[in-house]
């Protein structure tokens, strides 16, 4: 495991890191977000030690660094600790083969190279091997960057703002290589512009500002924050004006929504429903809520559902259909403002029922596979709804 402990930080006088304590275990990846002059990248460097604190420890595995230390000589973390910068760092002169075989020397043994060529294939880049950095997409180079770190062999990867510059095609394409990485045991500590990406990918979000770790937590936590306020707008900001978002209020766009949603759902799809506190669905659906029932029976669609409260109408369904309904109940201590649907098409639907039924509907698979998460931890303390 790699430990951070009581990590403090100066430039010239200014604290920008204080007493900064993390721990970053083999197999997961942890993604740091934050406002710009947070000390993120400080951060990554002050771990990866270009950046020497002024107080603290670093562990690395049996290793241990007590600061203040005047150099670090005879001891350093690499390979064993690897950082990849947003700067690439890439050799223009070089070939991309020629780069990512750069940090072995000249003498590559014949097992080194299959290393090479598993890489390669694993990160689909036989296609521009041999092509310049200037023949090269910027996600191709920032492929070249992180297999040039793997080649290395370290257990911790630390990653800067690695899909800063890039699309959402080639940022989607780095997500699914580095869980390849998270697969072989190694460590992965991230700083994340995208808060899509960070929420999407992580084991667990740090939220750091002026040098100080606000929060730390699983990716859905951070969604549903609304104590701290630093947080919330932040997030609010970063999804501000998405076109993925759109609200409905009112009793009949309550209906519509639901009556539309479940005629444009596949048949056989499963909706994975955590009630609120009081929730009150079928009151708002009034009428409707049997054309509604009709329609979900005869399309097949399944209703995974964690609920606080239950009664007739609950029983009822589970007892007709005990296939297309399952329930499961949980304590009362876990409290939750707003249900909350993840449907199979990767929209995800928060509802609030008073004192207008309102619709926040969310487009987004990234935000609904992290819910899905919260269901998942929740479902383990709950308990299978027993009809009577």
């Amino acid at each position: 495991m790699l430990q951070i402990e009581k990590i403090c930080k100066k430039f010239a006088g200014n604290p920008v890191l204080k007493n900064i304590s993390l721990d970053i275990k083999p197999g997961t990846i942890t993604c740091v977000i934050g406002p710009s002059g947070a000390g993120k990248t400080t951060l990554l460097r002050t771990i990866g030690m270009l950046e020497l604190p002024e107080s603290g420890r670093i562990t690395i595995d049996d290793e241990k660094y007590d600061f203040p230390l005047k150099s670090i000589a005879g001891h350093e973390p690499w390979p064993k600790t690897t950082i990849v910068f947003q700067q690439l760092f890439i050799w223009p002169h070089l070939t991309i083969r020629e780069n990512i075989l750069l940090p072995i020397g000249k003498n590559i043994s014949s097992e080194k190279y299959k290393q090479f060529e598993k890489l390669a294939a694993t990160f689909k880049m036989n296609s521009f091997l041999d092509r310049y950095p200037n023949q090269a997409s910027l996600g191709q180079k920032q492929r070249a960057a992180i297999v040039r770190a793997l080649m290395l062999n370290p257990k911790y990867l630390l990653l800067d703002e690695i899909t800063a510059s890039l699309d959402v095609q080639q940022a989607t394409k780095i997500l699914s290589h580095l869980s390849l990485i998270k697969e072989q045991g190694v460590g992965i500590l991230m700083v994340a512009h995208d808060i899509d990406f960070a929420l999407s990918i992580a084991d667990k979000v740090i939220f750091m500002d002026k040098g100080v770790i606000i929060k730390e937590g699983k990716p859905y936590e951070f969604l549903m924050e609304s104590e701290n306020s630093r947080i919330s707008k932040f997030i609010k900001d970063a999804f501000l004006g998405s076109p993925d978002i759109r609200i409905y209020t009112g009793v009949e766009e309550f209906q519509a929504y639901h009556l539309n949603l479940m005629k444009q759902l596949p048949a056989g799809s499963t909706a994975h429903i955590i009630g609120a506190v009081g929730d009150t669905w079928y009151t708002p659906m009034g009428e409707k809520y049997q054309e509604y029932v009709k329609l979900r029976i005869k399309k097949k669609i399944v209703w995974k559902m964690l609920m606080y409260e239950h009664g007739a109408e609950e029983a009822q369904l589970v007892k007709n259909n005990p296939q297309l309904n399952i329930f499961h109940v949980l304590s009362r201590d876990i409290k939750n403002m707003a249900n909350i649907n993840i449907m199979s098409n990767g929209i995800m639907i928060l509802q609030i029922f008073n004192p207008i039924p309102t619709i926040i509907e969310i487009k987004n698979p990234i935000i609904a596979k992290s819910y899905l998460n919260y269901y998942d931890d929740l479902l383990k303390s709950s308990k299978p709804f027993e009809v009577k």
